[in-house]
């Protein structure tokens, strides 16, 4: 008597709950069947080549140019012809500032080419009215 009970009562509760519980098998389904699926579909690409990414190289001026390029300092007017003897700068201003900065820091990266005033020293600099910058 109290075996039929216990069974009557799961019985019960699945007629009740009939639609909740086909819902959650369904589902319980459906995700089985996608993972399997990705699965064969992972074995069947074997052959595609990994995404590699590459960034290209960046400059102080406008950003983006080509490798044969990236290695050329930005210079500019009288500033070039002084500097190029120099062969690179090793502290940079703006015309538009009083500040000077090493090429590196990101305050220098800003200033435009055409503004761009190049530094053999901090005494240099200094001489030209310039206080230190970014000098990290």
């Amino acid at each position: 008597m109290y075996l039929a009970h216990l069974l009557k009562s799961p019985v019960e509760m699945v007629r009740r709950h009939q639609d909740r519980i086909l819902l959650f098998l369904a589902l319980i389904l459906i995700g089985v069947l996608s993972f399997e699926a990705g699965l064969l579909y992972s074995r069947f690409n074997q052959e595609e080549k990994p995404l590699i990414i590459s960034l290209p190289a960046v400059t102080q001026d406008t950003g983006i140019v080509s490798e044969n390029q990236a290695q050329k300092p930005v210079l500019s007017g009288v500033e070039s012809t002084a500097s190029q003897s120099n062969k690179q700068c090793v502290f940079v201003g703006s015309k538009n500032s009083n500040k000077y900065h090493l090429p590196s820091c990101a305050p220098a990266k800003r200033i435009k080419p055409e503004n761009l005033v190049c530094f053999a020293s901090t005494e240099d600099a200094e001489k030209r009215g310039y206080i230190a910058g970014c000098l990290k």
